[in-house]
Order: C-alpha cells, then structure tokens, then sequence
C-alpha cells in the first residue's frame, strides 16, 4: 500500500485503482458477488460524500441491472479521473457527468417503485 492508500483510507476515501471496466454479462458468480462489493465500497462513500438519499440510489440498488451498469460505469470513470496522470479537468469533467448520471438514476428508481424501506423486483 503507498502513502496515498494509506492516506485515503485515513480519510475515510475510498482507494483509487486501476480504472477497471467491469462487463457484469461476462462474470462468473464469485467475480460477480466480488465486484458487487468493490461498487458497494464505493457507492456507500459516494452516497455519503454527495448526501445522495434512497431517491437517487435506493437500498436495494445491487438488486437493479441497470441501476448497477450506471453506477459501475461512473464509478469507472471516477478512478480514471483520479489517477496520477490525469489531466487537470477530469474531476470536472467526473462532476459534469456525474449531474446527469444522478438524473438518470433518479429516473430509474422513481421508475422501480423502491423506497427506503421496500425493495420492488424489476
């Protein structure tokens, strides 16, 4: 671990890896269960860290194929915009997209019917 996971994990961030783009059609069950829980670390911070409540992202989000392929997709571009060689505008460029990406999943879990406490099946 380097001094900026070390860091991180101090601060209660979330480590910054290798931007890995995931093809949930393409993994095997334990890939799946494994990689569900890397986007979980990073949803439970990014839900804290923008206050996003159960409209935006509800509970049961790991439950909703689309709802994961969004915010498998951000969380992707988040780690490529963080990494040591990008360029300066890419966290900008990360908070942009991020405005629409939260719109479309707030569109999608007004769709779904869940709430905070009830998870409906697709």
């Amino acid at each position: 671990m380097t001094t900026d996971d070390d860091l991180a994990k101090a601060l209660g961030l979330p480590a910054i890896n290798d931007p890995c783009v995931v093809c949930w059609r393409d993994l095997d069950t334990t890939s799946t269960t494994e990689e569900l829980q890397r986007l979980a670390d990073w949803v439970t911070w990014t839900t804290t860290r923008y206050n996003l409540d159960h409209k935006v992202i509800p509970p049961c989000w790991r439950h909703h194929g689309a709802v994961v392929e969004e915010l498998s997709a951000l969380r992707t571009f988040w780690e490529s915009c963080y990494q040591h060689d990008s360029a300066p505008s890419e966290p900008l460029a990360f908070q942009r997209d991020l405005t629409l990406a939260l719109r479309r999943l707030r569109d999608w879990t007004s769709l779904l019917g869940c709430t905070r406490t009830t998870h409906r099946a697709d």
